[in-house]
């Protein structure tokens, strides 16, 4: 595979076959992510994704797994209905998450939570009890903000990425922020000026991000499935790393993800980019690190083969 496009799939897909559409049961994913990690493609793949209640039920697959080849795990956290349910349910995940560790040692790394906040306002107490659990622990925390993407949408993200931010500025580990870009409705998928002002915000508030749900495929396509137009992985990261190295507004960014043209996306031996904006490998590996670092998928093959089918890049 061509460097440029290397530098962007490289530990890309985390692989989230427990959740929907794919739904698949516990043996049968952790079965398919221990396959995919000895497959030739492994150099894509990410962590496993699991709900913290599930951790113990994986220990009979451990023997899958060594020091010298570890199960990745990133965490997911608890739906929850205010701040002190969350805090309850945080205690709960560390507790799990410190017990399969224990019990497993060098067999496992877990080393990311997601969590789910209560679907109110930002409380910026809230965020910094959970920053400071989540950073003890020795986890890299992505906060996902569960009010719905209608009425006052726009003034509530703000207001919650700068809480985000002003948590991030008290010291330990940094938090980022988990967008979810799409669902088994047509209601669940943002908008591309919604996903665009979360991109926007982000970068102008050096926060990373990563996006879970809807980007099985590259470039952005309506689908019969789900009787919506679907984001593109593509898009969205593409769109994320033009908007970091050219400073695009809200609205250039949101004409890149809105973009159905794969044509217009564009691998070089050693850059990637849309139309006539390019960024570097060695920029694309950065960003991917520092800023936008992957995305959840319950499927594993439908992104990565698409993308070989769509461009000439293997």
């Amino acid at each position: 595979m061509i460097s440029s496009a290397r530098a962007l799939m490289e530990q890309l897909l985390d692989y989230a076959g427990l959740f929907p559409p794919a739904a698949l049961p516990l043996e049968q994913a952790i079965r398919n992510y221990a396959a995919y990690r000895d497959g030739r493609d492994a150099w894509m793949l990410g962590r496993f994704i699991i709900p913290s209640a599930q951790l113990e039920k994986l220990s009979p697959y451990m023997p899958m797994f060594s020091g010298d080849r570890p199960l990745l795990l990133s965490v997911l956290g608890t739906r929850s209905r205010d701040a002190e349910e969350c805090l309850q349910l945080l205690d709960d995940t560390l507790r799990q998450t410190e017990a399969f560790r224990g019990k497993h040692g060098s067999s496992v790394n877990i080393d990311v939570l997601e969590l789910p906040l209560p679907p109110s306002d930002a409380d910026r107490r809230l965020l910094d009890e959970i920053a400071a659990g989540a950073s003890e622990h020795g986890l890299r925390l992505f906060f996902e903000w569960t009010f719905p993407l209608n009425g006052d949408w726009g003034n509530r993200i703000e207001e919650a990425l700068d809480a985000v931010k002003y948590c991030a500025s008290h010291g330990g580990m940094q938090p980022g922020v988990k967008l979810r870009t799409g669902g088994i409705t047509s209601d669940a998928f943002p908008s591309p000026e919604q996903v665009a002002a979360v991109l926007v915000g982000c970068r102008d508030r050096q926060l990373a991000l990563k996006f879970t749900a809807g980007l099985h495929h590259p470039v952005r396509m309506y689908r019969e499935e789900v009787k919506t137009e679907m984001h593109g992985f593509l898009n969205v990261f593409v769109a994320g790393m033009l908007a970091h190295v050219y400073k695009l507004d809200r609205d250039k960014t949101a004409e890149i993800l809105a973009d159905k043209d794969p044509d217009s996306f564009v691998f070089l031996p050693d850059a990637l980019g849309w139309r006539t904006l390019t960024v570097s490998a060695d920029e694309v590996r950065r960003l991917r690190n520092l800023a936008l670092c992957s995305y959840g998928s319950c499927s594993f093959d439908e992104p990565r083969d698409e993308l070989r089918e769509l461009k000439s890049i293997a």
